[in-house]
């Protein structure tokens, strides 16, 4: 709507001044030599005033010319079509500034005004012209003629050319309209198969990310009972061990004792067989103790970090133990075991390679998670160096970890050389289950 009105206007505006402009030049050929004596006078005398209205009274102009006046400075007319109006004063209209100004101005149909109600009254359409007067010689504005030209056919002309800008408008917005129109419904439809094949990408990746935590999940449960089944393995093979083969040699050091008493021979070669019947003992016994773990199964995990703090025999300190958060989450016998395992390790680690130094086990439970630390004021080492294959084939840390991690959890080591060790378990919900 408001590019119609502005284009329509627009139309009209040059159609009226191009109507205007061939007009003015015409008028000018008339009135010009006749009002030359206004360079140096305010009114026309009797003889150019007669001239003038005897050529508006012919035929021809009168047939195209309605009424016209000759303004001078001030918004004084000098001549008019209409004597009663010579030598009166009107406020000068833009139209008349204008033409002072030197151009040509034209309007259409705006009959509002004082001097010019006679036309108005007249009823039919008028092209309204002001044109600049020049002396012949200096070429100074010295007048303004204005007159009113009919503009019956003007007006058939600019209702055409409405019509044409507005089918033009329209037309051309109708156009623009369904261009975009099918641009937007191609977007619509190229976004819509994007959102879809996208959506479908997204159903795929959550559905692949759901087998992969379920893959995760199953093998976590495997190594848990993997893990739960070889430490049972061993407490087994330690029970055989120690109820086996050191039954039957603390039995044959007694038949040893009995078949050579002191008073029978020489007792270099018995002693000799005692010694290392009495050391095959030992170690099969040390053997069993270290291949059997401690009935942990019915532990909570306070008491599980009680129970490896308290088989932890060090000489030079006792650590202190803190617990905190929420109450003792229910685990699974492989994360006992892993708990007192880590727990057992660090505790041995601190002791054989920081002799002398405090220790401390801290255990913190969140709804998520839970967080076994152990810390020791040692002369601490640099990690990147030292989780690694011992050379007498000790996995050390690197065995913890993967201990750790086989059942989903993590394993931190904060440690610097002369700045203390502190060694950090977690393990994360979905293994860890709250009573």
């Amino acid at each position: 709507m408001v590019v119609g009105s502005w284009v329509s206007g627009r139309i009209v505006d040059a159609v009226v001044q191009n109507s205007a402009n061939s007009a003015a030049l015409y008028m000018e050929s008339i009135l010009s030599p006749l009002s030359q004596e206004l360079a140096h006078s305010d009114r026309l005398s009797e003889q150019a005033a007669r001239a003038m209205s005897e050529l508006f009274e012919q035929q021809p102009m009168q047939e195209r010319i309605v009424s016209f006046k000759i303004w001078k400075k001030g918004g004084m007319i000098a001549h008019a079509s209409n004597p009663d109006i010579i030598g009166e004063k009107f406020q000068p209209t833009d139209d008349l500034r204008r033409a002072w100004a030197g151009t040509i101005s034209g309007s259409f149909e705006q009959l509002d005004r004082a001097e010019n109600s006679p036309e108005a009254a007249l009823g039919v359409p008028l092209l309204e012209v002001y044109s600049p007067i020049r002396e012949i010689w200096s070429g100074e504005i010295i007048a303004v003629g204005e007159f009113y030209q009919r503009a019956d056919r003007l007006r058939r002309d600019l209702i055409a050319a409405k019509r044409t800008s507005w089918l033009v408008v329209a037309t051309t917005f109708g156009i623009s309209t369904l261009v975009l129109y099918l641009i937007v419904a191609v977007g619509d439809r190229t976004i819509r198969s994007q959102a879809s094949l996208l959506e479908t990408r997204l159903a795929e990746s959550q559905q692949m990310s759901r087998q992969n935590e379920d893959l995760r999940a199953r093998v976590i449960e495997a190594a848990e009972r993997s893990s739960a089944q070889t430490d049972r393995f061993l407490r087994k093979l330690g029970s055989e061990l120690h109820d086996g083969p050191a039954q039957y040699l603390a039995l044959a050091m007694l038949r040893l004792e009995s078949a050579f008493p002191p008073e029978r021979g020489p007792k270099d070669a018995a002693d000799d067989i005692h010694q290392s019947l009495q050391n095959a003992l030992t170690e099969i016994r040390a053997l069993s103790r270290g291949l059997a773990a401690p009935d942990i199964d019915a532990l909570s995990l306070e008491d599980v970090i009680d129970r490896a703090v308290s088989d932890h025999h060090s000489p030079s300190s006792t650590p202190e133990v803190s617990l905190s958060g929420h109450p003792s989450p229910e685990l699974s016998y492989a994360e006992k075991l892993c708990v007192f395992r880590f727990v057992q390790e660090t505790l041995s680690n601190a002791a054989r390679h920081a002799p002398g130094a405090s220790t401390s086990v801290s255990c913190h439970v969140e709804t998520r998670k839970i967080a076994v630390t152990v810390h020791d004021d040692g002369p601490g080492f640099d990690p990147a160096r030292t989780v690694k294959l011992g050379p007498e084939g000790g996995q050390g840390l690197m065995g913890l970890r993967d201990r750790i991690e086989s059942i989903g959890g993590k394993l931190e080591i904060f440690s610097a050389p002369m700045q203390g060790t502190t060694i950090k378990m977690t393990l994360f919900q979905g293994q860890v289950r709250a009573s």
